[in-house]
């Protein structure tokens, strides 16, 4: 065992430590490794939630006060837009934290959109301007959920 401290003449002698220009990555990650557990599993969620929105279904029951058509269109986009912020960590590995958070509640707010337009076409389905509402609503809290969990357990990321 090599210890800090050279002993020499009597007295210790404290060694120098050696850095290297570049620190090493913290997380280095293996890029195929990052697309399958960060893109692919967005990839699926967007797919899934075009194929359920452009599918034939009945008419959702009200359960007592809660407009559940809303709540589940304000919970499916919440969690598309995590699942961006965490496709954005591979993609846009020079964006800061913020920015990916903001470019998740974006992405997420025009899918809700795009999913509008695109339910407005189809004959069975129909497109609402408030389904879009909670749709970036969810989004929106989502990341704001995201964001008091990064401040509160880690300290603000910046990476």
């Amino acid at each position: 065992m090599v210890s800090r401290y050279s002993k020499k003449c009597g007295t210790l002698r404290r060694r120098r430590r050696v850095r290297s220009a570049n620190p090493p990555n913290p997380s280095p990650r293996d890029p195929r490794v990052a697309l399958i557990t960060d893109v692919v599993p967005a990839a699926i969620y967007v797919g899934a939630i075009f194929y359920t929105g452009l599918i034939r279904i009945g008419k959702l029951p009200e359960v007592g006060f809660v407009a559940t058509d809303k709540l589940l269109h304000a919970l499916t986009f919440g969690g598309l837009a995590l699942l961006l912020v965490r496709s954005a960590r591979t993609l846009l590995p020079h964006w800061s934290f913020g920015r990916r958070l903001a470019f998740a509640a974006t992405g997420a707010s025009l899918l809700g959109a795009l999913l509008e337009v695109c339910q407005s076409f189809v004959a069975y389905r129909s497109a609402e301007f408030l389904d879009w509402v909670a749709d970036t609503v969810g989004a929106v809290c989502a990341v704001g959920l995201a964001v008091l969990y990064a401040r509160m357990i880690r300290g603000w990321i910046d990476d």
